[in-house]
């Protein structure tokens, strides 16, 4: 064999060699942020979330979610996508959302459908666009109320007008 061919051969070799343990190493740092491999990745849970209604099979976005706290009291954007359809998500969070306590504000039904709630001085938003193929995206963003009341009366005075800041 001449050099010029055995040296192709280890360098091929050595390229494949290199590229395989980055690959190892890749996955290693992505199964386990920390580099312990006895540590699992972190799973995503609807179980914190329960003054919303969650359709089941859904998977959290956690990409997209930034959530601050827990059970009632939390804020933040919760997404997800779903299997179901659209329309069906639509009907299920008219249907359920007064059965967790949570007061209708506005309802917008179309290709992006929003939903306004309101819940012990928490606005809830809620996002439905159907997918490409199937399901849908789902994005809910729950605050607190700009009043920190019940009841919303934001920018209006006693009379029903509307306030108007004065421009400059």
């Amino acid at each position: 064999m001449s050099t010029a061919f055995l040296r192709t051969i280890l360098i091929g070799a050595g390229l494949s060699l290199s590229a395989g343990l980055m690959g190892c190493t890749g996955q290693d740092l992505a199964a386990s942020p920390q580099g312990d491999e006895n540590t699992p990745p972190p799973v995503a849970s609807f179980a914190q979330f329960n003054d919303i209604p969650v359709p089941s099979g859904a998977s959290m976005d956690l990409e997209r979610s930034l959530l601050l706290g827990a059970s009632e009291e939390w804020t933040g954007r919760l997404v997800y996508t779903t299997g179901t359809d659209a329309a069906k998500v639509f009907d299920l969070y008219k249907a359920e959302m007064p059965k967790f306590g949570w007061t209708e504000l506005t309802v917008i039904r179309g290709e992006r459908s929003i939903m306004s709630y309101q819940r012990s001085g928490r606005v809830a938003t809620i996002e439905i666009q159907g997918r490409t193929i199937y399901g849908a995206r789902v994005s809910v963003t729950v605050s607190p109320n700009a009043t920190g009341g019940a009841s919303s009366s934001y920018g209006r005075t006693s009379t029903g007008s509307v306030n108007r800041a004065p421009l400059r």
